[in-house]
């Protein structure tokens, strides 16, 4: 049987899944004649690169309908997707990366097309080659021949020399969205007949991180191991995931320092997979998915000890010590649905008399120890606000409050003299968001999460990234790493500015006086 990545791989331009700034570019290209002689398709796996260079090559090969949508149904696009068209050579430069695979294509260049117009050159993985095979490669870029067109498929663009770079159209291909995978294998499971709920197909695009051949694969790999109804649980044991509620246990028992439970968890682990790359992953998302300040800053932590585990020989040893030690830094009375709780309640009225006060914590402490924490649905859990958007609208109403307070407007609500900010505009919800998605998906998780707790201002001369006191800690990490910071906003906006990491004046920072005054003084 065909694996399905394979039977469902896109065949014209309209088939292919998201990728709609590509198809514009390639398509509008197509039309008027002006193809490039190289490109450079660069993106995360499973997105479409290779699956694009070869409808490319269909199309400017195509006998009925040239420079368009391929037909899929002339001897020239049959020989292309069989993999046997005389003029399109793909190369995997994972496995052939030296350079007498380069000469070989230099020397064939020469040549007319035998069977089309053009001669299409497909290398995959590109950044692999040798320093001697993009010397070679570049000679051919140079003086390129009218009916040869180079695609270069490549994960890490960074790798290629800038002398071949600069030669190509760079294409970038981003991770496909949560919403696009599920629609997609929607479809693919109503043409076959699958049974797959829908909280089962969000596990499955979530776990595909973007990529459609992913997606796919797990899909497949989730039908056979269940070999009927598909519910989000199969998923779990089909990927020998930890369950949620598993993974909530585990939680708990860090924030609660129960340092023999966390060795248990962490032990059964090892045994079952042999690593914790999975593991660390699904503590992650996780902590994501709660969105609270407290839960971010613990995902921070899993986050470095994935890091630092990925590099461990004494796998077990050390994340049993990596995991004891957080336990001693997280140690307090609270758990995940206490942390939950203590968000909800700090973004609700600051402002409650005594008795109320009184009556609230006995109420909520009496829930606390009834209640369990309810698990909602996955697509309801897609639906939730990110912590990005719950901490502005904090500040939102801290403005509010300052504005009442204040009425010469000196300061805002971070505390940040608005005179130094004359001319600014906040760009949290443009450049800063398309940042963050970014960074999500194939980014440093650290600068995300350091990221979405701060408030943007730029103009024309400068990007001003503002922290208030009871952020000091992902202040002093964006203060070290803004070198980087820089480079993301200047990949986004087109411009090289500095970045200035500041922290808002503590005694003007009314949203730290408010946690103050319900949780007393933050311990930094």
């Amino acid at each position: 049987m065909e694996a399905l990545y394979r039977k469902y791989r896109p065949k014209r331009f309209g088939e292919i899944v998201g990728q709609e700034h590509v198809k514009r570019i390639l398509l509008n290209s197509l039309e008027t004649g002006t193809i490039s002689h190289a490109y450079i398709f660069a993106g995360p796996r499973g997105t479409g690169k290779t699956t694009t260079a070869r409808i490319l090559a269909k199309s400017l090969n195509c006998m009925r309908n040239p420079f368009s949508e391929p037909c899929n149904e002339c001897e020239s696009c049959k020989a292309v997707d069989m993999g046997s068209h005389l003029d399109v050579v793909e190369l995997d430069a994972a496995s052939n990366r030296g350079i007498d695979e380069i000469r070989r294509i230099r020397d064939g260049v020469n040549f007319a097309p035998a069977m089309g117009r053009y001669k299409v050159y497909i290398i995959d993985e590109v950044h692999m080659l040798t320093k001697e095979a993009f010397n070679a490669l570049l000679k051919t870029l140079e003086e390129p021949p009218a009916h040869v067109v180079f695609v270069l498929a490549t994960t890490n663009p960074e790798k290629i020399p800038p002398t071949i770079s600069s030669r190509c159209q760079i294409l970038e291909f981003k991770n496909l969205s949560v919403e696009e995978i599920i629609e997609r294998l929607r479809n693919v499971c109503r043409i076959e007949g699958f049974d797959v709920s829908d909280g089962a197909l969000l596990k499955i695009a979530k776990r595909a991180a973007g990529g459609m051949r992913d997606a796919l694969s797990i899909l497949e790999q989730v039908v056979r191991f269940t070999g009927g109804e598909v519910q989000p649980s199969a998923v779990d044991e089909a990927l020998g995931l930890m369950s949620e509620e598993k993974i909530n246990e585990f939680v708990n028992a860090i924030l609660r320092a129960e340092i023999d439970k966390v060795h248990e968890i962490v032990e059964k682990v090892y045994v079952e997979k042999g690593d914790f790359d999975t593991f660390t992953t699904q503590l992650i998302d996780y902590a994501l998915s709660l969105g609270t300040e407290e839960m971010l800053r613990l995902g921070l932590e899993f986050y470095r000890i994935k890091k630092e585990l990925r590099s461990a020989e004494e796998k077990l040893l050390i994340a049993k010590l990596l995991f004891t030690a957080l336990c001693k830094k997280s140690k307090t009375d609270t758990s995940v649905e206490a942390a939950v709780r203590k968000e909800s309640l700090a973004s609700e009225a600051p402002v409650t008399t005594q008795q109320e006060s009184s009556t609230r914590d006995k109420r909520t402490e009496k829930s606390l120890k009834a209640e369990k924490l309810e698990f909602k649905s996955d697509v309801e859990s897609e639906k939730k606000s990110s912590a990005k958007e719950k901490f502005l609208s904090d500040v939102e109403k801290a403005e509010v409050v300052s504005e009442v307070k204040s009425s010469d407007g000196s300061t805002d609500a971070m505390g940040v003299d608005k005179a130094e900010h004359s001319g600014t505009t906040n760009v949290s919800t443009r450049v800063t968001e398309a940042i963050l998605e970014d960074l999500k998906y194939k980014g440093d998780l650290s600068i995300f999460v350091a990221l979405s707790l701060a408030k943007v201002f730029e103009n024309e001369d400068e990007i001003r990234i503002v922290f208030d006191q009871s952020r000091r800690f992902s202040y002093e990490l964006l203060k070290e790493r803004k070198n980087e910071v820089e480079i993301l906003y200047k990949n986004k906006s087109g411009k090289l500015r500095p970045v200035v990491v500041e922290l808002a004046s503590v005694e003007e920072d009314p949203v730290l006086e408010r946690l103050k005054s319900l949780f007393g003084e933050p311990e930094i």
